[in-house]
């Protein structure tokens, strides 16, 4: 975005684009209290002034949603992905529209998660508090970058059979480790070297996490 915006001016319009483009229609001045946590609408208020005078926003002061990005400036934006949600690994990528597997849709900035382009991403929802010490809880949606290999110290989602785990990866001599984040849980241990090994498939690698509060 423009290099005359501040942090926080560049992710409130970054939100007012995603928000837009999810519901068609831009958020109102306590959705985007809410959103950054601001006390009041005045502070809300405040930013949205200041992103009209940059030439960003037109404003109009009588309606609840009452904010448009102008035309040059909304064209230039960055590009939105639909990432699919998935309740469970699919078998390859071309899987993941199957209905079976696919709980929905959000919308995100490929560029936030390090990637240029973010039509190989997919989000794959926690089942299990088996992650809980590295932050990843139950409900969350973990955002996976898929290919079939991963570095030691990854976070990974696997595959076993049709189910899905989301672990640590450790590679040690012919042996793979998929390790738990909480005590509770002993980790899943592959031999490497195994042409039939087919029970644990690693599937990608989680470059990011989706929460509602």
């Amino acid at each position: 975005m423009g290099q005359d915006l501040s942090p926080k001016q560049e992710r409130i319009l970054h939100y007012i684009d995603q928000f837009t483009e999810k519901n068609g229609f831009p958020p109102t001045l306590r959705e985007i209290c809410r959103r950054f946590r601001i006390s009041s609408t005045n502070g809300a208020r405040y930013h949205l002034h200041k992103l009209g005078e940059k030439g960003y926003l037109k404003i109009s002061r009588y309606t609840s949603r009452g904010v448009t990005r102008r035309g040059a400036e909304a064209r230039s934006a960055k590009p939105q992905f639909r990432m699919p949600i998935l309740g469970r690994v699919p078998a390859g990528p071309t899987d993941y529209a199957a209905p079976d597997i696919r709980e929905g849709d959000v919308i995100v900035d490929p560029d936030f998660f390090g990637r240029r382009s973010g039509v190989d991403l997919f989000g794959l929802r926690v089942k299990g508090d088996s992650m809980i010490e590295a932050g990843i809880h139950s409900g969350d949606v973990v955002v996976v970058h898929p290919q079939p290999d991963a570095h030691d110290g990854d976070v990974v989602v696997a595959r076993m059979e049709d189910e899905a785990t989301v672990k640590t990866y450790r590679r040690r001599g012919n042996q793979i480790f998929l390790e738990p984040a909480n005590p509770s849980y002993q980790p899943i241990v592959v031999n490497a070297d195994n042409p039939d090994r087919e029970d644990v498939v690693v599937v990608g690698v989680v470059v990011g996490l989706i929460r509602a509060f």
